[in-house]
């Protein structure tokens, strides 16, 4: 007979999980992979002003319906949704790349949230979703964001999240294209297959930053999921690495009803790597702390509806998230197979 988690173990294990990576060293869940670049800025009035947000997701960057973005943005990563049996909760923890401080510079942010779903050959996901983010002088509304993903074997799944964002910096507005995320989900151990009903997955993600980011816009993520399933709870977390200069770890704890309803609640950190000499010199934080908490049901056969609701546990005044809202609605669907 199969032992259930209490719920308050359930969170324990995912306060450890989020928390595992050191501060000094540390840094869009279900079945999607959420990547958040939190750090860039965008720039609504020009060359020659103050840097302002972008956004990823996550988040990513992409859980069984949308979790990541910024990475966004993960608006991280921002999801891309995995395809599952049962309807999930999306656990957004993406939050817009806004600059910490920015008349001096910005911080290298990042989060990535993902299970361990395995997807079905041939059977994919497209999800359209909108989200929108207040900081302290800056409002980002992303609409719409969407991703889509297909599972090429009983292991392997590719997923992509195109957002669209618009920005409003204390009055300037700047409008376009965001965070462009691509991933492939490889399942090393399926949860359903084994008696512990544990799974573990790697994802490894291509970040190409907006064209207002500057600099180089192509770079890299690595998580590494991990996830324990003990109907009707499951708890999942996922630590790596941003190649622009963030260590990252996040979890998340989900109950799903007798009904079909799923709620969840995540937390992220991420802590960035490179110097900024005046953010340092002020002893602006380089260690972000987001918790976010979401609802799914499903609508119907193959579609899941889903919005979260989060905000930064981290300082408002160094770059933290007041409020973030994103929801929207996931679809799932099978490639047709060709006769043979």
């Amino acid at each position: 007979m199969r032992t259930r988690i209490a719920p308050l173990a359930c969170l324990a294990l995912v306060l450890v999980a989020a928390l595992a990576v050191p501060a000094t060293v540390a840094a869009q869940g279900n079945g999607n992979g959420n990547g958040n670049g939190q750090g860039r800025p965008k720039n609504p009035k020009g060359p020659t002003s103050p840097a302002a947000p972008s956004t990823s997701a996550p988040s990513s960057g992409s859980t069984s319906t949308p979790t990541s973005a910024p990475a966004p943005p993960t608006p991280a990563s921002v999801p891309a949704s995995p395809v599952t049996s049962e309807p999930v909760a999306t656990d957004a923890i993406s939050t817009p790349d806004f600059a910490s401080t920015p008349a001096v510079g910005f911080r290298q942010f990042g989060a990535w949230l993902d299970d361990t779903s395995a997807p079905v050959a041939g059977e994919g996901f497209v999800s359209v979703m909108a989200g929108h983010w207040r900081l302290a002088d800056v409002t980002q509304t992303n609409l719409p964001m969407v991703s889509a993903g297909i599972g090429l074997s009983e292991r392997v799944q590719v997923s992509a999240s195109i957002p669209f964002y618009r920005v409003n910096y204390q009055g300037a507005m700047s409008a376009g294209l965001d965070d462009v995320y691509l991933s492939t989900k490889i399942t090393v151990i399926d949860p359903t297959l084994t008696l512990s009903e544990v799974g573990l997955a790697v994802s490894p993600v291509v970040e190409i930053l907006n064209g207002g980011s500057g600099g180089d816009r192509v770079h890299f993520a690595i998580p590494v999921s991990v996830e324990v399933r003990r109907f009707p709870y499951r708890v999942y977390g996922s630590a790596g690495y941003f190649t622009r200069g963030a260590f990252f770890s996040a979890g998340a704890v989900e109950w799903t009803s007798a009904s079909g309803t799923s709620f969840s609640g995540s937390l992220s950190q991420s802590h960035a790597l490179n110097e900024e000499l005046t953010l340092d010199s002020l002893g602006v934080s380089r260690t972000r702390l987001d918790v976010s908490g979401s609802v799914g049901h499903a609508l119907g056969r193959s579609a899941v509806g889903s919005i979260s609701v989060g905000r930064s546990l981290s300082s408002i005044e160094e770059g933290g998230t007041k409020l973030s809202i994103m929801g929207g609605v996931t679809f799932r669907f099978s490639a047709p197979r060709l006769n043979r």
